[in-house]
């Protein structure tokens, strides 16, 4: 736990938020952290902004019912902060998979989650969206997010009625660009394929995601995205059919390469994301230089 998150409803009129003793965050500041009276934690809005607390009271045990006050003081501004937006596309896993997944993925600062059905997809009631409901997946993810050190809330879209399609995409905002304005230009679009694409000729993650964001920045009215777009799409343990590749290609997503060896997904994902995540921050960092390079000249 990096960073200690609240809900903008725990705080009160006095800038200050209550903690009661059988609260997780309690025994992580006290038992894990060792904080007492007077110390700082950092601490976070969920949605909101970053900030430190001062410690003014520890936890008097349960009987007593004494709570961990924490006075706060934020750094300015009630928005979470921007960065990279990276949506993740997850074929529908095992469920025990899921569960382990849900944490990780927020740790590494997603701001979308579509969790659809592949066919490939395990069969029958895992691929039930009543099994996933918000209140099993949203404390993991913000025990990920807290991990991470983010506050930006994580959007999370289950589309499992039917096996992933073109309608479904489209639902989801995914879909093809017709008639919209070049927005595969102004995004990283890819799809992973976690079985066994040897032989195939395709684009490392990175080289995919850095030539959308230098399209975008020869698109684009001032010359550099300040935030740039990407989404990462993730097949089943036994990979995307190649209708579904065909499908994902047909709605401006290129194909991927991780390296030679066969994933399984929840290795697949984390290092996706991490390749996803450095090229967009190194991407931001291309912009900022481009922009004050061209001031400079000015």
């Amino acid at each position: 736990m990096n960073l200690v998150l609240l809900k903008s409803s725990e705080i009160g009129s006095d800038n200050c938020a209550t903690l009661y003793p059988f609260d997780a965050r309690t025994k992580h500041i006290v038992s894990h952290l060792r904080k007492r009276p007077g110390d700082e934690v950092a601490v976070g809005v969920i949605g909101g902004t970053k900030g430190r607390a001062t410690v003014r009271s520890t936890p008097g045990g349960e009987k007593n019912g004494s709570g961990l006050v924490l006075e706060l003081a934020f750094d300015g501004g009630s928005s979470a902060p921007a960065g990279p937006d990276l949506t993740l596309v997850l074929a529908m896993p095992y469920p025990k998979t899921l569960k382990a997944l849900w944490p990780v993925v927020a740790s590494m600062g997603v701001s979308r989650i579509c969790l659809v059905r592949a066919k490939l997809s395990p069969h029958g009631e895992h691929c039930q969206s009543s099994r996933i409901g918000e209140a099993t997946y949203r404390p993991l993810i913000e025990e990920g997010m807290s991990q991470g050190g983010h506050t930006r809330q994580v959007k999370v879209d289950v589309a499992l009625d039917e096996i992933v399609n073109s309608k479904v995409l489209a639902r989801l905002g995914l879909g093809g660009e017709q008639g919209e304005t070049r927005q595969r230009s102004r995004m990283a679009k890819a799809f992973l394929d976690c079985g066994d694409e040897s032989g195939t000729s395709v684009q490392p993650l990175r080289d995919v995601i850095m030539s959308a964001c230098f399209a975008a920045n020869d698109e684009s009215a001032d010359g550099a995205r300040k935030v740039p777009l990407a989404i990462l799409a993730v097949g089943p343990e036994r990979g995307w059919t190649d209708g579904e590749a065909k499908l994902f290609q047909e709605a401006g997503f290129d194909m991927a390469l991780l390296g030679n060896s066969i994933l399984r997904v929840s290795t697949a994902v984390v290092a996706g994301l991490a390749l996803a995540s450095a090229a967009l921050d190194e991407c931001i960092q291309l912009s900022r230089k481009k922009r004050k390079h061209d001031t400079s000249e000015c």
